[in-house]
């Protein structure tokens, strides 16, 4: 067997090194035709001219997209062309593309980076040597570089994750208890707790959440606090109006156990509780009327 690796130079990673690496590792009798070429765009170009005038069986186009939006079209535009490239050669040419926005912090980055390159190694050797190999993996929710989606399944528990500012913190606290014992005695799971400083804050830890699946509801809570100006009502619209469009967003309820705006500090003491039990409670109820 021959196999065509081909990165690029703007990757941030060594793609075709490790790529390399796993091969070796693991198949004494593959072949490597490798290239790097600068860019995305041109991966497809010579993807094809390896199948065709080296004669290889499939190929690896590796790439890192960045994080800005003129990146992620020219993934987008790569991607077309490596699929018109397979057409024309009919042979397989496997994508690995890796984001810089996907993941939130470098170190998740590099994980992603080596466990989708080695994967798909193994991949494409299977495609080319034993394609019957992957019927096996079938309808099993597989993903290459983060952990697998898994078969479909009915869900028993309810799974609620929380995000807690800790600005008025002698409030918010009180009101992470109230809700952490409120899912308990709905019967739910507790997910994640994420701190955030300030209520302003809390939809990017909430987007976070909401991407892993097991997360059923989000349940936002904070304490803002009826100040000399109108910074209160800034705060608590707009972050209202943000977690409304990541729940839209994701298809997932995030409750708002935020008290504000316009609340003074006795009336945000004698709420705290209450409010992050009924936050609980509403997430819950609309995870089931959801699932209904």
């Amino acid at each position: 067997m021959k196999l065509a690796i081909v990165d690029t130079m703007f990757s941030r990673v060594n793609m075709g090194e490790i790529a390399i690496d796993e091969i070796k590792k693991n198949y004494s009798n593959v072949k490597i035709v490798r290239r790097t070429v600068p860019g995305f765009k041109d991966l497809a170009v010579e993807c094809k001219l390896l199948l065709e005038k080296e004669k290889c069986d499939i190929a690896m186009a590796l790439g890192m997209a960045g994080g800005a939006p003129i990146d992620i079209q020219c993934a987008h535009e790569a991607s077309m062309a490596i699929m018109q490239a397979k057409l024309m050669t009919n042979k397989h040419i496997i994508e690995v593309f890796v984001f810089e926005n996907e993941t939130w912090n470098e170190m998740e980055l590099q994980e992603i980076f080596d466990k989708r390159i080695r994967m798909h190694c193994h991949n494409a050797v299977a495609l080319v040597k034993n394609p019957e190999k992957l019927i096996k993996s079938a309808g099993t929710g597989r993903r290459q570089g983060k952990p697998d989606e898994g078969k479909l399944k009915e869900k028993e528990k309810i799974r609620i994750s929380i995000v807690m500012s800790e600005f008025n913190e002698e409030l918010t606290t009180k009101m992470l208890a109230s809700a952490k014992n409120e899912v308990k005695i709905q019967g739910a799971e507790l997910g994640e707790i994420i701190s955030v400083p300030g209520a302003y804050d809390i939809p990017l830890a909430a987007k976070k959440l909401l991407m892993f699946k097991e997360n059923d509801g989000i349940v936002a809570i904070g304490a803002v606090v009826k100040g000399d100006t109108k910074h209160d009502e800034v705060i608590t619209q707009s972050t209202a109006t943000v977690l409304a469009q990541l729940s839209l967003q994701f298809n997932k309820p995030i409750t708002l156990g935020i008290i504000g705006p316009g609340a003074t500090w006795e009336q945000a003491e004698e709420r705290a509780e209450e409010y992050a039990k009924n936050a609980i409670k509403s997430s819950i109820n609309l995870v089931k009327k959801l699932r209904r």
